[in-house]
């Protein structure tokens, strides 16, 4: 009985532990497909995150758009329409530009880079879009996204594993 009962604990936790990074494991599952689309192509999707992200930034009218959003849960889609929008173009060109200058990635800085990508949109998310105040994350994954000095750390990471990774 005792194997079946620590099996069974096993399992639950594994299952809790899973349940709790499933955004995390969805979006890393998403760039994974996308970089498989061609050859650069995470490496532009990335690339096109930090323009877009400057773009957000700097773009004078941002600040007027997000507060049309007369609810937080508006306000958070019209913040991420908004860096969509910011990455479709970026992308676009940074993927012709990147296709012909690099070798086909192999499985694991594939999916490195696809994580870190998710890992950076997550940070973006709890930072930038206020997604926490519509959605209740899971208590890890705020320990993980929302204090505020980890998000240089998740900021730079895709950075660090394109320079690590990509050759």
């Amino acid at each position: 009985m005792q194997i079946s009962d620590l099996a069974t604990s096993a399992a639950l936790n594994s299952w809790s532990v899973m349940s709790n990074f499933m955004i995390l494991l969805g979006l890393t599952i998403l760039f994974v497909l996308i970089s498989y689309r061609s050859r650069g192509g995470i490496i532009s999707l990335i690339v096109a995150f930090y323009v877009s992200y400057a773009l957000f930034l700097v773009f004078p009218y941002t600040h007027d758009i997000v507060a049309t959003g007369t609810t937080p849960l508006l306000k958070a889609i019209i913040s991420f329409i908004i860096f969509a929008i910011g990455c479709v173009v970026p992308f676009m060109f940074i993927e012709r530009l990147v296709t012909g200058g690099i070798g086909v990635l192999s499985v694991f800085p594939r999916f490195g880079l696809s994580f870190l990508a998710a890992t950076f949109l997550m940070a973006l998310a709890y930072h930038v879009f206020s997604v926490n105040e519509i959605y209740t994350f899971p208590e890890p994954m705020n320990t993980l996204f929302a204090p505020n000095q980890y998000f240089f750390w998740w900021f730079a990471a895709p950075l660090l594993g394109l320079l690590l990774l990509v050759h």
